[in-house]
């Protein structure tokens, strides 16, 4: 089984969005546990984002159901206020989730390619 990664998208915080990706078979439990449920795909959704009962944001999020998204594995997309604490509690949430690890520089391409 693939590994489920995660990275931070946009450029280096602080910023006024900070857009993280999340590629492979664990996204749907990232969304069931971050926003309660998986959004529509390809449809821009404004969710409450938690971790367990601490609230992290509030922002939008979107679902690319495999194969047919770049890497050709579910993809997550998570668009957060841009500030350093809250793009680090999202981040330590994804890294303290079983199965999930920070992707390696470019592996989300290498992985639309495989």
């Amino acid at each position: 089984m693939t590994e489920t990664i995660f990275a931070l998208s946009s450029g280096a915080p602080p910023s006024g969005v900070a857009v993280v990706r999340v590629s492979g078979p664990r996204v749907r439990f990232v969304f069931e546990t971050t926003i309660g449920s998986v959004p529509a795909p390809r449809r821009a959704v404004l969710r409450d984002i938690v971790s367990g009962d601490q609230p992290i944001d509030r922002g939008l999020v979107l679902f690319f159901p495999g194969p047919g998204s770049f890497t050709g594995e579910d993809i997550a997309e998570f668009h957060l206020h841009g500030g350093r604490a809250v793009l680090a509690a999202f981040l330590a949430y994804l890294g303290a989730v079983p199965g999930l690890r920070l992707a390696e520089a470019g592996e989300f391409t290498r992985r639309a390619f495989d």
